[in-house]
């Protein structure tokens, strides 16, 4: 599955308040998830509808802000899909993950 090399516009994780809203702990839960399974990946609202899905790059740029790159973004460096710099301008359009509670704990590195 290819990645976005940004977040979209309207991506849920941006940081700037113009990302489509979620329900109440929905971000959180799509965060633990990854956390808990580094072979998961979130699809880019954006191309749910389309022919093929991408990946979404908020996602995989909070996810690179918590030391835990997805097994879909390490695939997409290797194959030069996406590159360090990518995720590097990606991270600074999204939220800080210190900012999510998962489950009762805030995520560290350790998780």
């Amino acid at each position: 599955m290819p990645i976005t090399k940004r977040p979209c516009s309207n991506c849920p994780f941006r940081c700037d308040g113009e990302g489509i809203p979620l329900e109440p702990g929905r971000i959180e839960g799509i965060v633990s998830g990854l956390l808990r399974d580094d072979q998961q990946t979130f699809v880019c609202h954006k191309t749910l509808d389309a022919g093929q899905r991408m990946t979404c790059a908020g996602a995989v740029a909070v996810m690179a802000k918590l030391g835990r790159l997805p097994v879909i973004a390490r695939l997409g460096l290797v194959h030069e899909v996406i590159t360090v710099a990518d995720i590097e301008a990606s991270k600074q359009l999204v939220i800080e993950p210190e900012q999510l509670m998962i489950g009762s704990a805030r995520p560290t590195l350790a998780e």
